[in-house]
């Protein structure tokens, strides 16, 4: 699987667990929640375009306020899996809950395929992957009761035994009221009290009075004072009782594996729909997820390159909408959001300056946002942002420190990065946290330098973070190398968490020691040191940061005038969609209610004709004619060719939609003298006229 997958170690350290845990708490079912929990980033474009497809179709469903029929999906393959290993047939309950999770099938499938195609034709097809098992709900709930019983009614049979059982019932009962009733009995019994022992009625006898009637003690009491005793008077018919359960039994035992063979012939079916539920609830959590955050498509490409425009930290949302006690979509300016790019102008970001200043939460937000749009998942950023979809992802952020393997934290890293070496490659992006550090300056610096040259020969597209200032030469002496940096504010001595990029960092230790009150001696001394230090390049670094600070200045311009564009166009398309869409809708309405008022006009002449048919011939001919004349006015509506056209195209086993059943069918023959067609519905044929059916679809 080397190279198919994406590095677990890298999903541990970008929290993308906590990404699947949160979209499972979105899915409206354990199915979902199960897809969820198990979801993994795709190294196949197709696969997470599709995907993508799917969240961002089912977020514009949820988004015009349509309701998605989610309720009564249950995990039902455990049910399937587990049968035959204690049970020869499925317990009423869990033909119930079969019943449940195959009807939802049913909904989803009419909800899905009847969505619009153009706007949802990914959804369309999920839908039609569902199975159709009306026919096996039907005979489950006829036969299963809201209270998980085998109903009265679900056989003749039964019904007729469970008449026969009350009524033998009633008439043990009155027979026992009428032996405990007896002035004989008074003394000797403890209490009238209707009880069963064993399944057969019984009369508390006191054991001082065992003779005092006829019968077969069953059990005692642990005292011994209380002898239960069936009255021979009652053992005819107790015994009819017990007969009667027994059959009750064997009926309910029938019923049940009829409807468990039902189930058990569609089973590979049944396997497929409940896959394909568990991805629409998937798909239905994603989407939940998207609109719950905020969150846009981004538009995933080949080639070995990103653009994430105002991006924001996922779980960085989270934590702080949890601390205000609010939804993420509330949150304004809490958590500032990231402009990145790479692989396009350069495959090297170094980004350096002071700890605490941002610079591994870029890192995790580049990270974990790729895996997530590689999932099929939107992502918290500006629309129009772009990721390619990498064959490996590797990362090395955090503290590695192993106590266990007696490692330092220089030399978990260290391992760390060179298994990412050993497989780096074209399409590989890789994130290195703190390059160099825990070990000397001077040589952390130079192996840095040879990391980062080898990982960019090797055609990796790297992002690392340093806090060594050695490494802003190698990034502007290098090709296709840019620094850059998380601005910090030198007022307020805080980090603005703002990357810049063509910018590298400082640690600017000494303005900050100045601001918090460092003896202007020790500054001075200080300052003149870094001067005398200096080789010359530090005056040609500024003037190269200074010419790609406006490069980079120019580029943001010329990209918001883009976005511009870019906005301007998409809404001038809106527009145009919404018209044509309205255009088609007034259309079709104009076509339908042409349509019928021609056939209530029909319906209206042809009355009229066959009224006539007594009449005088020249009265009866003239209204024949008036009849065939409208009739071929009414077959002349867009409406009435298009369906003309469509039963002329009709072959035997033909999918069509009865619309008086609302069931679709197989054609089984065309009588085009007749006007009619037969149609194999749920195994039974009915002969319906032309304009009784309709496509699938409802097109």
């Amino acid at each position: 699987m080397a190279g198919k997958r994406i590095d677990e170690h890298t999903l541990e350290v970008l929290e993308f667990e906590e990404i699947r845990r949160t979209l499972a708490s979105f899915a409206a079912s354990d199915l979902g929640k199960d897809a969820a929990r198990g979801l993994y980033p795709s190294v196949d474009l197709r696969w997470a375009a599709a995907r993508m497809a799917e969240t961002t179709e089912l977020t514009k469903v949820l988004d015009r306020g349509e309701r998605v029929p989610m309720a009564g999906l249950r995990d039902i393959r455990p049910v399937l899996s587990e049968f035959g290993k204690k049970q020869s047939v499925f317990e009423p309950a869990e033909l119930m809950e079969i019943a449940d999770t195959l009807a939802a099938s049913g909904r989803l499938r009419l909800f899905l395929t009847n969505l619009e195609p153009a706007e949802s034709a990914h959804l369309r097809a999920m839908g039609e992957k569902l199975g159709d098992f009306e026919a096996t709900v039907e005979e489950v709930r006829r036969c299963i009761g809201g209270d998980k019983r085998v109903k009265d009614d679900a056989s003749d049979k039964l019904r007729e035994i469970r008449r026969k059982i009350t009524q033998v019932s009633e008439n043990l009962h009155q027979r026992f009221m009428n032996l405990v009733a007896s002035p004989a009995l008074k003394k000797a019994i403890e209490n009238d009290n209707y009880m069963m022992r064993h399944g057969r009625p019984v009369i508390a006898v006191k054991s001082t009075h065992r003779h005092a009637i006829r019968g077969t003690v069953l059990d005692r009491s642990n005292t011994g004072a209380t002898l239960y005793v069936e009255p021979d008077e009652l053992v005819e018919l107790s015994n009819e009782l017990e007969d009667a359960v027994f059959e009750e039994k064997k009926e309910v035992g029938r019923i049940l594996w009829v409807l468990t063979k039902m189930v058990l012939d569609q089973q590979d079916a049944i396997l497929d729909s409940v896959k394909t539920l568990s991805l629409v609830d998937l798909t239905y959590a994603k989407a939940r997820f998207s609109i719950a955050y905020g969150m846009n498509p981004p538009d995933l490409t080949t080639g070995s390159s990103l653009q994430l425009r105002d991006a924001r930290h996922p779980l960085l949302l989270q934590l702080i909408s949890r601390q205000k006690g609010c939804g993420v979509s509330q949150l304004t300016n809490e958590v500032v959001p990231i402009d990145v790019r790479l692989g396009d102008d350069f495959d090297l970001l170094l980004i350096t300056g002071p700890n605490t200043g941002g610079k591994t939460v870029v890192l995790k937000t580049i990270g974990l946002l790729t895996a997530m749009a590689q999932s099929g998942l939107h992502i918290p950023a500006r629309a129009g942002s772009r990721v390619s979809v990498f064959r490996q992802i590797f990362a090395d952020i955090g503290d590695e420190q192993s106590i266990q393997q007696s490692l330092s934290t220089f030399s978990a890293h260290m391992r760390q990065v060179v298994k990412i070496l050993e497989r780096t490659n074209g399409g590989t992006l890789v994130l290195l946290d703190e390059l160099g550090a825990g070990t000397d300056p001077t040589e952390g610096a130079v192996l840095a330098t040879a990391i980062l040259d080898r990982l960019m020969h090797k055609g990796g597209k790297v992002v690392a973070t340093t806090h060594l200032g050695q490494l802003k030469s190698f990034a502007y002496s290098t090709p296709r190398a840019q620094n850059g940096s998380v601005q910090f504010d030198t007022e307020t001595l805080q980090p603005t968490y703002r990357l810049m990029i063509g910018t590298p960092g400082s640690s600017n230790a000494i303005v900050i020691a100045q601001r918090l009150g460092m003896p202007k001696e020790v500054i001075g001394q200080a300052t003149a040191l870094l001067a005398t230090e200096s080789d010359g390049t530090s005056e040609l670094i500024n003037q190269i940061q200074a010419t790609r600070e406006d490069a980079e200045q120019k580029r943001s311009e010329a990209q918001s005038i883009l976005d511009e564009a870019d906005a301007a166009r998409a809404e001038a398309a809106e527009k145009l969609r919404r018209i044509e869409e309205e255009g088609r809708h007034l259309r079709k309405q104009a076509d339908r209610e042409i349509d019928e008022s021609m056939q209530a006009i029909r319906r209206v002449v042809d009355e009229f004709a066959a009224g006539m048919h007594n009449a005088p011939a020249a009265w009866s001919q003239k209204a024949r004619t008036l009849a065939e004349q409208v009739a071929a006015l009414a077959s002349g509506t867009a409406m009435a060719q298009r369906h003309a056209e469509f039963i002329a195209g009709l072959r035997r086993g033909d999918g069509v939609f009865v619309i008086p059943f609302r069931r679709e069918g197989l054609v089984e023959r065309i009588r085009k003298s007749r006007g009619t067609i037969i149609v194999l519905v749920d195994s039974k044929e009915v002969e319906v006229p032309f304009r009784d059916v309709a496509r699938p679809d409802g097109a």
